[in-house]
C-alpha cells in the first residue's frame, strides 16, 4: 500500500523504477510470508514487465509453478469457489452501498415528509408552498397516518370490549 499523501504516478526514470520495484516487491514478499504462515495457505505469485525476459517468481520459479499447477488441477467447481473475480468483487461492494445509500434516501425522505407535516401542522407552512414532490409524499404520509391511527382505535375498541367484558364477568360472578 502506498503511504499517506503519496499519490502514485508513472515513474518515467528507469533507474528509480528499478529501485521502487525492488523495495515494493520485497514488501509483498515479506506480507505473502506473513499470510502463508499465519493462515496456512500456499501463496504463488508471478511477475513480469512486458517487454522484458526477466520473471520474478516468489517463493521461487519452482515451487510457485508447483502451487499453479496444483490449484489448476483442482476440479472446476472447487477452483470457482475459491476464486472470486475482482470485479465480481467490487461489484458486490457496490450493490452493497447501493442498497446502503438507498436505506438513507428513504430515511430522510420519511424524516423530511414528517418535518413538513409537523410545519403544515403547526401553521408555520402552508400547501402553496410546497412542491409537488413534497405534496406527493404528503399524501402517502397521510395515508399511513391514517392507517396508523385506524389500527390504534380498533385496539382501544378491542381493549374496552374486553374491560367491559371482565367488568361484567365481575358482576355475574357475584350474584351467583
Amino acid at each position: 500500500m502506498t503511504k499517506m499523501g503519496v499519490r502514485p504516478s508513472r515513474i518515467v526514470d528507469p533507474r528509480k523504477k528499478k529501485v521502487l520495484l525492488d523495495k515494493r516487491f520485497a514488501s509483498l514478499c515479506k506480507k505473502a510470508k506473513d499470510l502463508t504462515i499465519l493462515c496456512d495457505i500456499e501463496i504463488g505469485m508471478f511477475f513480469f514487465t512486458p517487454g522484458d525476459q526477466n520473471i520474478f517468481a516468489w517463493p521461487s520459479l519452482t515451487q510457485a509453478t508447483d502451487r499453479m499447477k496444483n490449484y489448476l488441477a483442482s476440479s472446476d467447481k472447487q477452483r470457482q469457489i475459491k476464486m472470486v473475480r475482482h470485479e465480481d468483487f467490487l461489484q458486490s461492494i457496490l450493490n452493497a452501498k447501493e442498497g446502503k445509500i438507498n436505506q438513507l434516501e428513504q430515511m430522510v425522505d420519511k424524516k423530511e415528509m414528517e418535518y413538513n407535516f409537523n410545519q403544515l401542522v403547526e401553521a408555520r407552512r402552508r400547501f402553496d408552498e410546497l412542491e409537488v414532490r413534497e405534496i406527493r409524499a404528503l399524501i402517502n404520509l397521510f395515508a399511513v397516518k391514517r392507517t396508523q391511527l385506524d389500527e390504534r382505535a380498533k385496539q382501544l375498541n378491542e381493549n374496552e370490549i374486553d374491560s367491559n367484558d371482565y367488568n361484567n364477568r365481575e358482576e355475574n360472578d357475584g350474584h351467583l
